[in-house]
């Protein structure tokens, strides 16, 4: 949520959104993985992608957007496109907008002109089959289409499927399956292969409890399970989608020992916590200080003694800080572009 203004209601694509919705009756509305829109009732559908978006004051159910339901029953779709989760991701977002709503509902759409409006116009006109800019505010537009007998419901279904595999030498000879709305949806990731490789190349004692602390779609958790095939593992991943193809890629995998927790980071109770021999994080280092601090700084208290922490950061200097802050003891080596850092606490 960070940078994209959801909740900011002076933003100018939530305002267009808002003026858009404001005379409508909350349960005529589908927000559709966007924040709750200022001035507006309760009562309205919310869908939401990740934890971090759901709040006792902006409740919204945690479910991809394939696993919806889309019988039509609303009047208006509102889509706030998240561009750090991709294109096919605002397109999947448009599906189910259009799937959604009742003949003669409307999708509307806010998005910036540098930041593919004409592309998600395109979108719109190929599910809906009519697409326009009914507003403007400083770089926004405010795209909008009926929903009419021009309707194209394979369209929309082909947005919703869209999945994708990622073969790995390092992960064997399964792929893992991907979807739209998740880190590094079409390939393994340059600093989790530089973790895997460090990992791989250390001769560590065989961990009875493993966690993956931002475990995206489970390749650490998933090598860890192959690697030590009597450890048990915790992925703990914020994202609804990320954690639901954990699951399903431990299936596919025949990892029963891997487990999906889907948390803000490392909760404060739980029966794992102080026994966790081995934790994996490749953490956001583009995350706020105080984010990136409290994602990090629970760790001594999951680890059970001479337990320690593998990372991999792009940049070393606010890891090893916040980890002196715990007082843990360090050890630094380089990768390729990447920086391995060990942390143990006594």
């Amino acid at each position: 949520m960070q940078g994209e203004n959801l909740f900011n209601p002076s933003d100018p694509g939530v305002r267009l959104l808002a003026q858009a919705v404001q005379e409508l009756p909350p349960q005529a509305l589908a927000l559709v993985y966007g924040g709750p829109l200022p001035g507006l009732r309760p009562g309205a559908t919310r869908w939401a992608v990740d934890v971090r978006e759901q709040s006792a004051e902006a409740p919204a159910a945690l479910v991809a957007p394939w696993a919806v339901d889309t019988t039509p029953r609303f009047r208006a779709a509102a889509v706030w496109p998240r561009a750090h989760l991709g294109k096919d991701f605002s397109e999947a977002c448009l599906a189910l907008a259009a799937a959604v709503l009742l003949p003669g509902g409307r999708l509307l759409c806010a998005v910036r002109k540098d930041k593919g409006a004409a592309s998600l116009a395109r979108t719109i006109e190929a599910l809906l089959g009519s697409c326009e800019t009914v507003a403007r505010d400083r770089g926004y537009h405010l795209l909008s289409a009926e929903k009419s007998d021009r309707f194209n419901p394979q369209a929309t279904a082909e947005l919703l499927a869209v999945r994708y595999e990622i073969a790995e030498p390092l992960l064997g000879e399964v792929p893992l399956l991907s979807a739209p709305g998740v880190f590094c949806r079409k390939h393994l990731d340059d600093g989790t292969r530089a973790l895997l490789t460090a990992l791989a190349a250390a001769e560590l004692p065989t961990p009875r409890r493993v966690i993956d602390l931002g475990a995206g779609i489970g390749p650490l958790a998933l090598w860890a399970a192959k690697r030590w095939p009597k450890g048990h593992v915790l992925a703990v991943e914020s994202n609804v989608i990320a954690a639901g193809l954990v699951r399903e890629n431990a299936a596919r995998l025949g990892c029963e020992r891997v487990e999906a927790l889907l948390s803000d980071g490392l909760p404060a109770a739980h029966p794992w916590r102080g026994t966790v021999e081995l934790a994996l994080v490749n953490p956001p280092t583009h995350a706020p200080p105080e984010a990136f601090a409290a994602l990090v700084k629970p760790l001594p208290h999951w680890l059970r003694e001479g337990g320690e922490a593998w990372f991999v950061v792009n940049r070393s200097g606010r890891l090893v800080q916040v980890l002196k802050d715990t007082r843990a003891q360090i050890e630094v080596q380089e990768a390729p572009g990447f920086w391995i850092v060990r942390a143990r606490w006594s």
